[in-house]
Parts: C-alpha cells; sequence; structure tokens
C-alpha cells in the first residue's frame, strides 16, 4: 500500500472513531409493547435499574411514526395478533438497519398455543428463519428445575461469533435463569422445512440460552414441527434445546431475537432473582442481554465501515496494480507494433521493387512479342513473293 493510500486509510479511521464517539453519546431508544395483550410484570424493576436507556411504552398499534427513533423494541409474549400493517411496519424498521427486535414467545400449553401460532405468523412475515416449536420444554431431572417438572432452570450458554461480542452475553453469569413453562426455538429454510437448531445451523444464527436434560411436551394440536414426542417426548431420554436464539442480518447490522419464554410479562420472567429456592442470575442476564444489543448497534456499524474501508482501499490498490501492470504491457505492445510496423515498410520497399523489375521485365517481353510478331509477318511476306508465276498461254 502507498505512502497516500495509507494516509487516506489513517484519516478515515480518526473521522470513524470521532463518530463513534458521537453515536455512543446519543442514548438508544427501547420502546416495550404494550398493545397486544402482553403483561407488564417486572417491566417496572427492568426499566428501573436499566438507566442508561430511553424507554418508551408503546400501548396502541404499532406504525412507522410509533417505530421512529426506536432502535430495540420488545415483543414480550403478546396474545393478541399482529395485523398485516403492523408486521410490514416491524419488517420495514428492523431493515432500515442497527435494529434489534426481541420476540418473546411461549408454550403450546393452554393459551400460549395460540401465541406460538401468531408469532411465529410475525416472525415469517418479518423475514426471520427463527420459529417456535408448538411444543413445551419440560424435565423429570431435580438439578434442571425449581421443584416443578415445568419450571424449568435454562443456561446462558451463547456462541461465540467473532465480531459479534457474545462474551458480553455471559459475563458475571455462574447460576441460570428461569423459564416457566417454556417453548423452545426451532428454524425454518426457504423450502418451508424445520431443522432442529442444535444439530443444524446456519450463518447468522446464534444460540444463546439452553436447557439440558429435558423433553418435549406436547399439550394442543398440532404436533411439534421438529421434535417428535416419539423421539424426544418423556422417558426417551435426555435432550437439549435451544431457548433463546437470534438471527444476525450482517448486511443491515440488524438483529432478531426470539425465546420460549419472556423477560417481562408472563407468569415468572426471565428478570427473576429467585423462585422456589432457586438463586437466579435473571437480572444479570436481562442487562447483558441489553448492554449486547447496544454494542452491537454503536459499535458494530462503526467497526464495519472501517472494515468496509479497509477493503475498498485494497480494492483501490489493486485496480491501480492492475493498470499499472497493463499500461506497461501495452508500451510493450506498442514497441512490437513499431517494429512490425516497420517490417513491413520494409516489405512493401521490396515488394515496390520486385513490381518495378516485373513491370522492366514485362515491357522487355511485350517488345520481344512485337518484334516476333514482325518477323513473322515479314517471313508471311517473303514466302508470298518466292511463290511461282503460273505459265502463259
Amino acid at each position: 500500500m502507498s505512502n497516500r493510500n495509507l494516509l487516506l486509510v489513517l484519516v478515515a479511521l480518526f473521522v470513524l472513531v470521532a463518530l463513534a464517539g458521537n453515536v455512543a453519546a446519543q442514548p438508544v431508544t427501547i420502546a416495550v409493547d404494550l398493545g397486544h395483550g402482553e403483561s407488564n410484570k417486572y417491566l417496572k424493576y427492568i426499566m428501573g435499574n436499566i438507566t442508561y436507556v430511553q424507554w418508551k411504552v408503546i400501548n396502541g398499534t404499532i406504525t412507522p411514526d410509533v417505530l421512529k427513533g426506536v432502535d430495540i423494541l420488545l415483543l414480550g409474549q403478546p396474545t393478541v395478533a399482529f395485523s398485516p400493517d403492523e408486521i410490514q411496519a416491524i419488517k420495514n424498521w428492523l431493515f432500515s438497519g442497527n435494529k434489534v427486535l426481541y420476540v418473546g414467545g411461549d408454550s403450546d400449553y393452554g393459551p400460549g398455543q395460540k401465541t406460538v401460532l401468531q408469532l411465529n405468523d410475525l416472525l415469517a412475515g418479518i423475514g426471520t428463519k427463527l420459529r417456535l416449536e408448538h411444543g413445551a420444554v419440560y424435565s423429570d431431572n431435580p438439578n434442571m428445575t425449581a421443584k416443578a417438572y415445568y419450571r424449568m432452570l435454562a443456561f446462558v450458554e451463547p456462541d461465540n461469533v467473532p465480531g459479534l461480542f457474545t462474551n458480553i452475553i455471559k459475563q458475571g453469569i455462574t447460576r441460570p435463569i428461569i423459564m416457566h413453562g417454556p417453548g423452545c426455538v426451532i428454524w425454518q429454510d426457504a423450502q418451508g422445512k424445520y431443522h432442529d437448531p442444535v444439530k443444524e445451523t446456519f450463518p447468522g444464527l446464534i444460540r444463546i440460552v439452553w436447557a439440558h436434560k429435558a423433553y418435549i411436551g406436547d399439550n394442543t394440536p398440532p404436533l411439534p414441527y421438529v421434535y417428535d414426542p416419539m423421539t424426544y417426548g418423556k422417558g426417551t431420554g435426555d435432550h437439549d434445546f435451544v431457548m433463546y436464539a437470534a438471527e444476525y442480518f450482517s448486511d443491515v447490522n440488524s438483529l432478531v431475537v426470539v425465546a420460549g419464554e419472556s423477560l417481562y410479562g408472563d407468569y415468572e420472567p426471565a428478570w427473576s432473582s429467585y423462585y422456589y429456592g432457586v438463586q437466579l442470575d435473571g437480572p444479570l442476564f436481562v442487562q447483558n442481554l441489553v448492554k449486547w444489543w447496544i454494542k452491537l448497534l454503536t459499535t458494530g456499524p462503526i467497526e464495519r465501515k472501517v472494515v468496509d474501508l479497509s477493503n475498498t482501499v485494497s480494492s483501490l490498490t489493486s485496480t491501480v496494480n492492475q493498470v499499472s501492470s497493463q499500461v506497461s504491457s501495452q508500451g510493450g505492445l506498442i514497441q512490437k507494433m513499431q517494429g512490425d510496423l516497420q517490417t513491413v515498410k520494409s516489405d512493401v520497399n521490396t515488394l515496390k521493387a520486385s513490381v518495378d523489375a516485373l513491370t522492366g521485365t514485362v515491357n522487355l517481353l511485350t517488345v520481344l512479342v512485337i518484334v516476333e510478331a514482325i518477323l513473322i509477318i515479314a517471313l508471311i511476306a517473303l514466302l508470298f513473293l518466292k511463290k511461282p508465276k503460273a505459265a502463259s498461254k
């Protein structure tokens, strides 16, 4: 890289660092939806402890105007379906870039199955692969529950994704979180086939929270999409399930997080710090999630711009080198063409001399042909003159 290109990169980096300071200085706005039947349980504790953001509560229809200025949108176990216009508004907002959407789901127990179906419609409508399984996650292992098979202890074990700061999620956490009567997360490909995220992943998938030594419960129709109760149900052994997962859209630096229960508003939200004698790291987990989201939204765009700038400079340097090589190559070609031109000129001169010589030869032949013709005529005349005369009578 030339000194000039290096100087340009350094100047650009300086500008981006300055911009990063400005971005970080602007508080992130988190909107919490309470307009679709969600409960506000533990919400005041969450908002009261996370004071480094701006909070906004949505009590009505979600529209583009409502989402204006919102960076993070929380949908905590809604029981009322989103309209097509609301889904489109959320999708447009999400893919405008630098956004986080959190969707807290439920199991298929009781009214939860309606929530599962409605949220899967939302998830499909906004374009994420993530889905909620139509089932419930239970365990008979006392070390995996809070004194009841449906009070699941879930473990914060995020995938290590370089560049996406997933280590923030786990910081300081040594205990599980509670997920009361939860569902789990699966994913669906473009052909409509459902997949088990424990065994199959896709680019952009981040698995965050897990259940261990568990099984699938099937409470209401339809049957689970992935986890057949005959294989994963009670008495089939100990199984792992993904309880929180995210899909990262790198082109717009946006994130969708889906969970089988909610941070706020469900029977016993993830914020819980103690439940049926079990110490939990719920408050720290929720705070870590928010810190992770803020890190993605503020630092992610700057680092991506630096990478893009570096790639652009590298591409330009390669192009300049290629053009320089082509110019050098063209110079050699021009010299070769000049040599060829001299050769052709020499050949033309030789050809001209040959033509001139041929012209002289043709002229000589023409004279000889004429002389030969004259001699033939003279010979004929001589023969005619020597012809004997007829005798006179």
